[in-house]
């Protein structure tokens, strides 16, 4: 019972539906394709999506499966991290909108490439790292080595202590010195 218990209304008929097919069926309403989504910023560069003419305001965009691939579907976030809409194939939005989608999720998903370690130093099992990346010099703490992820071809993603994530592209293409570093904290 629990859960999946049937309610029924004074003429008879059941008004409700397990949890979990409730659930399934909230989760199809908000998987949309592109012909049902509409996406811009405003000139404050917030982003606002439109789905089946119902407008959210300061949405934020995240893939499903942001680390390992780019998938075929867009999430679209409130300001409570809830859920609004589920984009499938955004490649088919009109091209004025896949551009702003795009250029918001790379502002989301902005990850700074390492392209030399400085040094890497321990203490009480944080690692501090001074690294150079793409923009400039860096420098960051890891406070667990989980928060270092090995991806395939020598890729690594690395998580800080404040939430930023880091990238070294092919480790194998550093120089020997930021190997035998990188090689010591993985």
């Amino acid at each position: 019972m629990g859960t999946d218990r049937c309610r029924q209304d004074a003429g008879g008929t059941e008004e409700g539906q397990s949890v979990t097919e409730a659930e399934r069926r909230a989760d199809a309403n908000r998987t949309v394709g592109p012909e049902d989504v509409r996406v811009w910023e405003d000139d404050l560069k917030v982003l606002h999506v439109s789905v089946r003419g119902e407008t959210f305001d300061d949405v934020r965009p995240v893939h499903v499966f942001p680390i390992s691939a780019k998938a075929d579907y867009v999430s679209f976030l409130d300001e409570s991290d809830k859920e609004v809409a589920l984009l499938k194939r955004p490649d088919g939005l009109p091209a004025a909108d896949r551009e702003t989608l795009n250029a918001a999720l790379e502002r989301m998903y902005y990850v700074p490439r390492i392209t030399r370690v400085d040094s890497i130093t321990e203490t009480w099992g944080i690692s501090h790292w001074k690294v150079q990346t793409d923009r400039g010099y860096a420098s960051f703490e890891v406070v667990a080595r989980e928060n270092i992820r090995k991806l395939p071809g020598g890729r690594l993603i690395i998580g800080d202590a404040d939430g930023n994530r880091f990238e070294i592209e092919d480790l194998s293409r550093l120089d020997p010195r930021s190997q035998a570093l990188i090689h010591s904290e993985t």
